[in-house]
Parts: C-alpha cells; sequence; structure tokens
C-alpha cells in the first residue's frame, strides 16, 4: 500500500424486524470475551442498529418509508390483528404502496402473499395467510409433541421415535431429527 492510497470504508447496518425489541450485541467488545488487561487495545466497532418496530430513521426514498411504516403496523402487538390488518390496508391504500414493497414486507414477516393490483385483497392475504400459517404450525407442533410424548412414554428407542415422526409426518430423517431434539430440549 503505497502512502497516497486510501481504503474505503465498510459501514454495518443491521435491520431487525423482530417482534421482540433487540436483545443482542450491538458492538464487537460485546461479542467478544477480551480480558480486561487487553481491552484497550481491541478496537470496538459499533454496530448500526435499526428495529423496524420503533425507529427515528428519515427516508428519502418513498418505498423505504413505506417498508418500515408498514412493518411497525404490522409488529405492533398492542392491537387487536383485525385493528392492525385495517390500518395496513388503510395506509398502503392511502399512500399507494408499490406492490414489491407490500412483498418484501410479507417476505420480512415470513407470510404468504397473493397481491392483487386491482382492489384491497393484497394486505388481507397477508394477514390470512399468517393466520392460516400460524393455525397449521400449531397443529403440526402439536402432532410432533404427540408422537414424541407417546414413544418416550412407550419405552420406544429415539430411533423409533424417529420412524414414527418420518412415516407420521412425511419428513426427511434429518428433520425429524430437528423435531426430536427441539422437544427434548424444551422439557429440559
Amino acid at each position: 500500500m503505497r502512502e497516497t492510497d486510501k481504503l474505503v470504508p465498510v459501514i454495518t447496518v443491521v435491520v431487525y424486524y423482530g417482534e421482540k425489541p433487540w436483545n443482542g450485541a450491538a458492538s464487537l467488545h460485546e461479542m467478544l470475551n477480551i480480558p480486561e488487561e487487553v481491552v484497550q487495545y481491541v478496537n470496538d466497532y459499533k454496530m448500526i442498529l435499526v428495529e423496524a418496530r420503533q425507529n427515528e430513521c428519515k427516508f428519502h426514498n418513498v418505498d423505504n418509508e413505506d417498508f418500515f411504516n408498514l412493518l411497525k403496523i404490522l409488529l405492533d402487538n398492542s392491537k387487536p390483528v383485525n385493528e392492525i390488518k385495517e390500518e395496513a390496508i388503510e395506509y398502503t391504500k392511502k399512500h399507494n404502496v408499490e406492490k414489491s414493497v407490500v412483498m418484501t414486507v410479507a417476505g420480512a414477516a415470513n407470510c404468504k402473499l397473493n397481491y392483487e393490483l386491482e382492489g384491497d385483497g393484497g394486505m388481507w392475504t397477508v394477514f390470512e395467510e399468517t393466520e392460516n400459517e400460524g393455525r397449521i404450525q400449531g397443529i403440526n407442533e402439536g402432532r410432533i409433541k404427540g408422537i414424541i410424548e407417546m414413544g418416550l412414554e412407550c419405552g420406544l428407542s429415539e430411533e423409533d421415535i424417529l420412524e414414527k415422526l418420518q412415516k407420521k409426518l412425511n419428513v426427511p430423517w434429518q428433520k425429524a431429527q430437528e423435531y426430536f431434539q427441539k422437544y427434548v430440549a424444551e422439557t429440559v
């Protein structure tokens, strides 16, 4: 490197859109176990954290503004689902939110979407799919726990329980192992 050469800085921005407030590390020092005598020699790189559910960001791009405003609406757990649904639909209509933004919000919220450009079906579908996915997930979790509990109560080996999970849920061996390990971790 020559004396006149300069490096280009890298800025790390983390966009967090979880339902609960961020409780993870926000700097390099928080992620390391550093002996006290060397702390002063280790650079502490700060992370720029943007929480989608609560932030003070000023955006110059309307799509970014719509994205964060919709996430803020969707992640507000203090209101009933129907009220949140109405508020999100009203926001998309009032601000003429782009289809790509609504689809990105749906992706960030991990729900399927059949967005209709005409009418107000787009946001309704997000909520209906999310609600249905939650219901299906709850049913599946109940089935998984039931199979594992019955297997353990009947004295079946882990391998036999995994085979039952595979057969009853039509999942690969690795997925059955994940279910079993998660159940065991939750009950310990």
